[in-house]
């Protein structure tokens, strides 16, 4: 049994590899995280219905996520509540191109600001595996860069060591974010964060999120 667990392991590492090819470059955009449910700030592949409030370096934000036609389609919006975008609301959206089974990841294909609010659509393709085995969860994938088009891969883990307790981790564009997710009630999960780049500087993020079993 262990052994088809760490030959899945594999499986899925090859191809998020392939997913990830490109090259990471230094300097992170905001326009590329929150396009939908995500494993911190950067999306997985993983339809979900979810009610977020985020606080993120100080910019404050709530996401409402539903899926659709059960696990095909993700809808979501994201509205800003201070800084420049402040009362502008962004409509992401991802379609379930390949089902998760025992060898293969869930495949999605995604598109962030669909109505151009911000400015450019945001596009990627994204993959997530989980190993019940390892009690642990791989995503990763490629995002195209609003701004530069730049294709940039980004990766995450998540991998739960206490039953209500998830450690997490991302890295895309030179920067790393870590942190912790509680689930102190069902449906309920508290999350803390951390982003720090390649030039030392170190965000913040809070998200209080409420996970819809519908």
């Amino acid at each position: 049994m262990r052994r088809i667990g760490i030959f899945q392991l594999l499986t899925t590492l090859v191809i998020l590899f392939a997913l990830s090819t490109g090259i990471l470059e230094a300097a992170g955009t905001p326009r590329l995280r929150y396009l939908g449910s995500s494993n911190i700030s950067l999306p997985t592949a993983y339809m979900m219905g979810e009610t977020s409030y985020i606080n993120d370096a100080g910019h404050n934000m709530v996401m409402y996520t539903q899926k659709a036609q059960g696990k095909l389609m993700e809808l979501s919006l994201l509205r800003h509540l201070n800084g420049a975008e402040s009362g502008k609301n962004v409509i992401n959206f991802k379609l379930n191109i390949l089902e998760e089974d025992r060898l293969i990841p869930n495949i999605a294909w995604g598109v962030g600001d669909a109505g151009m609010t911000l400015g450019s659509r945001v596009f990627y393709f994204a993959g997530s595996k989980t190993f019940e085995a390892f009690a642990a969860t791989l995503h990763g994938g490629i995002i195209k860069d609003p701004v530069t088009t730049d294709k940039k891969t980004f990766v995450g883990v998540e991998k739960t060591i206490l039953p209500l307790v998830i450690i997490a981790g991302e890295h895309v564009d030179g920067q790393t974010s870590y942190g912790v997710k509680m689930r102190p009630y069902p449906g309920v999960s508290l999350e803390y964060a951390r982003r720090d780049d390649d030039g030392g500087d170190d965000d913040v993020i809070y998200k209080l999120q409420y996970i819809k079993s519908f």
